[in-house]
């Protein structure tokens, strides 16, 4: 119980100052309480070497097993080293964050959470900002392994750099979202970062190394280009990968892709909040 107590008073002293004033906005009270559980996931991760092996080391040793067997043209490989950038992306963003939520889950430090009116969406925000900072670690870490290993790997200005950066944030909300009805179901911390893990996993095989490889997907190509993590690998391939061919990976433009693409991020934001909301501080936190 003291890891929970710490967890609790994490968030409960974040925002202590400001809801011990009465003229204090909502919005401060909102972004204290995101802040707290940004650094309490954060720390918390920070201390977690099997999240942190899992998420950042795993796809860049898989990536050198299998260039080390196989002989790449220089597009491909440069397309294969996104892909397996991206995996780390996608496994970071789902165990960083379905980890603490099922650690928390576990303990029952949502009755604590509630009884201090902390908001489900300032929950969500913080856990994903703490998300988003390890993924993009992850994705750095693969794309620089895959640069040493002389993948064609460049960002030829601003705007391929933004559409890169709007990309892999969509996908992250998108996955991240998509761990809270695996978490709840799992109320397990060991068992749900396993299945987590899994998912990611599934979803770079079933689309053909998350889009890159379509000759090899299991899914049909009109199936994969649709997938969330086909549209944010193929978005930032294009732009990444600095050698002709590296946009037979496109079904059609850039815009085309993040369109979509911010669609499900917009949706699955929404329906984190309502299933942080349900599955959390309403439903099985209170039992």
């Amino acid at each position: 119980m003291s890891d929970a107590t710490g967890a609790v008073e994490d968030v409960e002293a974040s925002s202590e100052s400001r809801t011990a004033t009465p003229a204090e906005s909502t919005r401060g009270v909102w972004v204290e309480q995101a802040m707290g559980f940004t650094y309490r996931t954060l720390r918390d991760v920070a201390r977690s070497w099997t999240v942190l092996g899992v998420a950042v080391g795993l796809p860049p040793t898989m990536y050198l097993l299998v260039t080390a067997t196989r002989e790449f043209d220089p597009a491909t490989k440069g397309l294969f080293a996104v892909g397996i950038a991206v995996l780390g992306a996608m496994i970071a963003s789902l165990t960083v964050f379905g980890s603490q939520l099922a650690v928390d889950l576990e303990s029952d430090r949502f009755l604590a959470y509630r009884s201090m009116s902390v908001r489900p969406s300032a929950d969500l925000a913080g856990r994903m900002a703490a998300g988003l900072a390890v993924a993009a670690l992850a994705l750095g870490v693969g794309l620089v392994v895959g640069l040493l290993d002389g993948a064609p790997l460049g960002v030829g200005g601003v705007v391929p750099a933004m559409v890169s950066v709007a990309a892999f944030v969509g996908l992250s909300v998108v996955f991240m979202a998509a761990a809270i009805p695996v978490v709840a179901a799992a109320n397990n911390e060991q068992y749900a970062q396993f299945v987590l893990s899994l998912v990611a996993v599934f979803a770079f095989m079933l689309t053909g190394y998350n889009g890159v490889m379509p000759s090899i997907a299991i899914l049909d190509e009109s199936v994969v280009q649709w997938f969330p993590n086909a549209l944010a690998t193929r978005a930032m391939a294009v732009r990444l990968v600095a050698v002709e061919g590296a946009s037979r990976v496109g079904f059609a433009g850039t815009a085309n892709r993040l369109v979509p693409l911010a669609g499900y991020a917009v949706v699955a934001a929404v329906a984190g909040v309502l299933l942080s909301r349900w599955q959390l501080y309403d439903g099985r936190s209170g039992r």
